[in-house]
């Protein structure tokens, strides 16, 4: 078969004093290596009687006398005709050289006569050395392989063992057989040569003699045909045989797994047997062991080679296919608990049981997760699905567009499952959503969120949270919601509510979430919760809180996860974090772990933008910031039109990079037109007014804002630092001693420094000296990265309505009477005004006014949240 001699295995054999056993199937080279050996030993002056079956003669002994015969005079021995056991061993020690008696196909070798008098010979001649050549039909015993003739010798003897675990060629040793039969070899096509026969040199040879060298792929059809005709019918123990079937079917063999596939065909398979079995295969060849896995604290690996895994499946689909069936659906269970779980082996099984309702299970458990990671076969099995069958099933429907999408456009996984859910959650709204399973309910609920939410119809979000809790109550455990589509639908019901502004519902579901999800199963959702929660609470400036559940992120995550549904949620709340803590360098390290996309699947968007927003007005960048926003609002996304909590969000963030930039006057418009009595509006409200010459309507916007029911601990500590500054300003030092220990003491709770960045620097002196609590180097220091926080104080120009109106036609008419024309008054009428707003802007002619009321701001471009 080859002309690769592998010295590793004669130097075994030399070894042999009374006999050995070379062990396997058809196919690996047994034969070959024993006729190299009994070359060597021949060329050394042993005498090498060979013998072969077929045994099925009258005399099968005779075959085996006869043979040692003809040696033993060829070398002057003398032997009678016909001789006895007793006569030959005899003949055999009178010899001058040593004495080898090779038994092939000695597994075939079962006469009984002739099994006596070989194991007499063996027996009777201590000179004589003994190697049967067998294939796997005699069982395999502890003390090594078992042959009757060993049986019948009646006692232990010298032995050793080859088995195919010892006979399968190394990657090295097959590229050097293949050369050897005309088939040189490259790394990549060597690779994929041993993933499909594993070291079996005899298929190896199949598969290149019947692969065409201008051929891309390797042929494996006279291969199948030589597995499925030969090697297959060669293991000739039937009850090892229908082992190897089930463990082929098992895909991933494992002591485990073989357990369960053994104990599904009614086999007993408790204790060390699957080990047990699994040791059996390896000898004979029907498994290969990772030779890099196993260790006294690592377990072995062990495989079957695909092309003879595909044909060891075949044929008990073809035996017993309702037990092939069983079989796929257990293993498919069974992967789906195991700890880790394995997604892409269950859609294996799942497929191979063509079990629509088990590969929607697989889908509602782990659809993210495979469509990143599940790679070509899992593709090609959801893309596969019927049309018959995904309209029984709207997640198998989705399942399948998503596969075939990611065949021809890969993108990220979670944009590419949000987006289809979204399409297909208008089934839901509309009431025609379609599962096979209970748990497909709760993904056609979560699927319903995003499409609402992609409409902007918060309302209808929420009331789809509120109804869908209650089904889950009625529901129960047997309703799915002990799986991984009800803890996913309790994260996206918490993602809708805070995007809503029900803090509580956005606190407590991701946090029952968390509680409910198995970490092994679905590290993603417990992680997801995680952050989620995170996030909540450095929104409302609960950073030790926030702190705390971003180590439970951290520690949720699966590092084979991580990277493929990484969820930016806990990125976000570890920029507020750092943000309110002024740590430039790991705010800026979370920011970059998350990109922002504004459409509609994409939650998490305002809050990115919130993080931004922060980190450009701190530390210097006010300008790129409203740039971002403004970008955002040309976007038109449904949610600046209809979820209010995000469009006073937007709204809080334009304020406060306007202040930043001293754009004193478009902040006025702003407050004015925009929700007078808006929670949103009471810290920009009460900066504004600190910052425009009005201390004491600072002072009451302050206090009035800090005695709402509901306002957040990041709010409550702007408002008492600007309380502390407008009290100052206005010479009640009680009051402003008072504010800011009160802000110092809530904020050196959470670590915060944010709100005092937004103190002019000598205002923060005063307030650390009158209340004798200085900031401490540390805090200095972050202190000192910020960037003009605080803009130059300037007073408003108290144009009149009318004089506004005026202004802004002349930034759109040339002269004055195109002005008068435009507002249908006198021209003296407009000239009266435009000499008013001269002198309130200190400018002469009509250029200087337009330049000047811009650069105050009393100009502006349209406002897309006007």
């Amino acid at each position: 078969m080859s002309a690769v001699v592998r010295p590793r295995l004669l130097t075994r054999l030399d070894r042999t004093e009374r006999v050995a056993v070379v062990r396997a199937a058809t196919g690996y080279g047994r034969t070959t290596l024993v006729e190299q050996w009994a070359d060597t030993l021949r060329a050394a002056g042993h005498l090498v009687a060979w013998t072969a079956g077929p045994w099925d003669r009258d005399d099968p002994w005779s075959v085996v006398r006869d043979a040692l015969t003809v040696e033993l005079r060829a070398q002057g021995v003398d032997v009678v005709d016909a001789a006895s056991p007793q006569a030959l061993a005899a003949a055999v020690d009178a010899a001058d050289a040593p004495v080898l008696l090779v038994l092939d196909d000695a597994d075939e070798l079962d006469d009984p006569d002739a099994v006596t008098a070989v194991a007499a010979l063996i027996a009777a001649s201590p000179a004589l050395r003994v190697l049967l050549v067998t294939g796997p039909r005699y069982p395999l015993l502890p003390s090594g392989p078992q042959h009757p003739v060993l049986t019948a010798a009646g006692r232990a003897l010298p032995l050793v063992a080859l088995n195919a675990r010892d006979l399968s060629f190394t990657a090295e040793e097959l590229r050097a057989a293949a050369a050897s039969w005309g088939h040189p070899l490259d790394d990549a096509r060597l690779e994929y040569l041993v993933t499909l026969v594993g070291g079996w040199a005899r298929l190896a040879r199949v598969v290149l003699d019947d692969t065409r060298p201008d051929d891309d792929q390797l042929a494996t059809a006279s291969a199948y045909a030589f597995a499925r005709d030969v090697i297959v019918p060669s293991v000739g123990d039937a009850d090892l045989l229908r082992v190897a079937m089930l463990v082929a079917t098992a895909s991933d063999p494992t002591p485990e797994t073989v357990r369960v596939a053994l104990g599904t065909a009614g086999i007993e398979a408790s204790g060390d047997v699957p080990v047990d079995m699994l040791l059996r295969l390896e000898a004979v060849g029907v498994l290969v062991r990772d030779p890099e896995v196993g260790s006294a604290t690592v377990p072995s690996r062990w495989r079957t080679p695909a092309l003879l895994q595909e044909v060891l499946r075949r044929e008990l689909e073809r035996r017993d296919p309702e037990l092939a069936v069983t079989v796929h659906r257990t293993l498919c269970r069974a992967a789906l608990r195991a700890h880790p779980p394995d997604p892409r082996r269950a859609v294996e099984h799942a497929a191979r049981a063509r079990d629509w309702t088990l590969l929607e299970t697989c889908w509602l458990d782990f659809g993210t997760y495979l469509v990143a990671t599940g790679g070509p076969g899992v593709d090609a099995v959801y893309a596969a699905v019927p049309d018959e069958v995904a309209t029984t099933s709207s997640v198998l429907a989705m399942a399948r567009a998503t596969a075939r999408r990611n065949r021809e456009e890969p993108s990220d996984a979670r944009e590419l499952v949000l987006g289809l859910m979204a399409q297909l959650g208008r089934l839901a709204l509309d009431g025609a959503w379609r599962s096979r399973t209970a748990a497909g309910r709760w993904t056609g609920a979560a699927a319903a969120l995003v499409a609402a939410r992609a409409q902007g119809d918060m309302r209808r979000a929420m009331t789809i949270v509120r109804d869908t809790e209650v089904a889950a109550a009625r529901a129960g455990a047997r309703g799915g919601t002990v799986g991984r589509s009800y803890w996913w639908f309790l994260v996206q019901a918490g993602r809708t509510a805070l995007l809503e502004g029900d803090l509580g519902a956005a606190l407590e579901m991701p946090m029952r979430a968390y509680e409910l999800a198995d970490p092994y199963r679905a590290p993603d959702v417990r992680a997801a919760a995680a952050g989620h929660v995170a996030l909540v609470h450095s929104l409302d400036g609960m950073l030790v809180d926030a702190q705390r559940w971003l180590v439970r992120h951290a520690e949720a995550l699966d590092p084979e996860w991580e990277d493929i549904v990484r969820d930016s949620a806990a990125d976000v709340a570890q920029a507020l974090v750092a943000t309110g803590r002024l740590e430039l360098a790991a705010a800026d390290a979370a920011l970059s772990q998350v990109h922002m996309d504004a459409r509609a699947p994409d939650v998490t968007w305002p809050f990115v933008m919130r993080a931004r927003v922060r980190r450009a007005v701190l530390f210097g960048d006010p300008e790129g910031g409203l740039a971002q926003l403004e970008q955002i609002e040309r976007t038109r996304h449904a949610w600046l039109d209809q979820a209010g909590t995000v469009r006073r969000d937007m709204l809080r963030m334009r304020a406060e990079l306007l202040l930043a930039l001293g754009e004193y006057h478009r902040v006025a418009d702003l407050l004015t037109e925009t929700d007078v009595l808006g929670a949103w509006s009471d810290v920009p409200r009460a900066r504004w007014h600190l910052l425009t010459g009005d201390p004491h309507a600072a002072l009451r916007a302050a206090v009035v804002g800090g005695r709402r029911r509901r306002v957040n601990l990041a709010d409550r500590i702007d408002l008492l630092v600007l309380e502390a500054w407008a009290a100052h300003e206005v010479k009640q030092a009680a009051l402003a001693t008072r504010a800011f220990r009160t802000a110092r003491r809530l904020a050196d709770e959470q670590g915060a420094l944010r709100s005092f960045a937004h103190l002019p620097p000598a205002v923060r002196d005063t307030l650390c000296e009158l209340s004798g609590l200085r900031f401490d180097d540390d805090e200095l220091a972050r202190l000192s990265t910020i960037g003009r926080v605080v803009p130059d104080p300037a007073r408003l120009v108290p144009l009149t309505p009318r004089e506004r109106t005026v202004l802004m036609m002349l930034d759109e008419h040339d002269t004055t009477r195109d002005v008068a024309d435009a507002l249908t008054v006198s021209v003296n009428t407009v000239r009266k005004q435009v000499l008013s707003i001269y002198a309130k802007l200190g400018v002469h002619d009509r250029e200087a006014a337009l330049r000047r009321a811009h650069e105050l701001g009393i100009l502006t471009p349209q406002e897309p949240l006007r």
